[in-house]
């Protein structure tokens, strides 16, 4: 296919714009007096030239075009200018994530900021455990059956799990099954230790603590940490969008919202490789989500990493929600570092 003229992007990029304002479809009456130097019958021309790449869609029961997936992705890829924030939304962001908060905290608090400040879906993962390393391992007890397991990760991040025995266990076999399990363990990825855990420690598995921090294993060195797996900010007025009109679309995104799994494995198609990826309708996996874009940006602490998003109608205000995830996600980074 050849290449797009200037007149036919001026032309794309023009209904783009007026389709993501007003939801309606595009006349070429509108882009004409726009233009101003092109007529409506030229812009007819061009229009129906787009249609025929791909690049827009006309719907039976409207004069005007729409984009398709396709020339969004033309849009973005190649006709987009981004706004910069302004700088009172940056301290805003800076602001309402403060350094207060924990880990928990601070990312609950950013799905609801930028759900607001967005006024779309907002999604944010926990950090994804599975590549952390181990640097220390320890065994408190807590009483004669309880002991209190706690494992600190390079990524400046700890964890701790009750673990309740049978029998009485003394305070110097904890220390010893502590240390053991410090060097037997520590140095190795947890995607590792659940993976081999058995072999690393299945000597000593006699040893009813032993035993019974192994029959854990999935819960203490768990990739996404519990309970807070997903922070869900929901805006006022969300459902007023037009494209929540829909009963099934409707009923589409509340069902992702309802399965954690689902809204993890969303925001871990994201390429780990670009700092931003956009994924508009078909281009997601996930059906649900095939009349909906998605963008999401990484942060990073250490070295594992988590994932800000929202998700919104196709048509929506790219130019200015790209930057603003970017730089929510840049804040979670620099707010957990600290």
């Amino acid at each position: 296919m050849r290449e797009l003229t200037q007149r036919e992007k001026e032309v794309l990029r023009e209904v783009v714009h007026r389709f993501i304002l007003t939801a309606s479809p595009v006349a070429s009456k509108l882009i004409a007096e726009k233009e101003g130097q092109l007529s409506p019958a030229t812009v007819r021309h061009v229009m129906a030239q787009l249609e025929e790449f791909g690049y827009l869609n006309h719907p039976h029961t409207s004069a005007g075009r729409v984009p398709t997936d396709k020339g969004y992705r033309f849009y973005l890829d190649s006709l987009i200018s981004f706004d910069a924030l302004e700088e009172l939304e940056r301290s805003q962001i800076a602001a309402g994530l403060n350094g207060n908060m924990d880990s928990a905290e601070l990312l609950g608090e950013a799905s609801k900021l930028l759900s607001k400040m967005s006024t779309q879906l907002s999604l944010v993962s926990a950090p994804y455990l599975g590549d952390a390393v181990l640097s220390k391992l320890e065994l408190i007890p807590l009483d004669s059956s309880r002991i209190l397991v706690v494992i600190s990760l390079e990524a400046v991040m700890i964890k701790t799990i009750v673990l309740e025995v049978h029998s009485e266990v003394s305070p110097a076999s904890v220390r010893k099954i502590s240390s053991l399990l410090h060097e037997k363990l520590s140095g190795l990825k947890l995607s590792e230790i659940r993976e081999t855990i058995l072999e690393r420690i299945g000597d000593y598995a006699d040893e009813e603590v032993v035993s019974r921090f192994a029959s854990l294993t999935e819960k203490i060195f768990a990739p996404v940490p519990e309970p807070d797996k997903v922070h869900i900010g929901m805006p006022r007025g969300l459902f007023s969008h037009p494209e929540f009109e829909l009963p099934e679309n409707l009923k589409g995104i509340l069902e992702i919202l309802g399965d954690e799994n689902v809204i993890l494995h969303i925001l871990e198609t994201s390429d780990k490789t670009e700092p931003v990826t956009v994924k508009i309708g078909t281009e997601n996996k996930e059906e649900k989500l095939k009349d909906y874009s998605l963008i999401t940006a990484r942060y990073e602490v250490g070295g594992v990493s988590g994932t800000v998003g929202v998700v919104g109608p196709r048509r929506m205000q790219y130019s200015r929600l790209i930057p603003l995830v970017d730089f929510v996600a840049k804040v979670i980074s620099n707010k957990l570092k600290t």
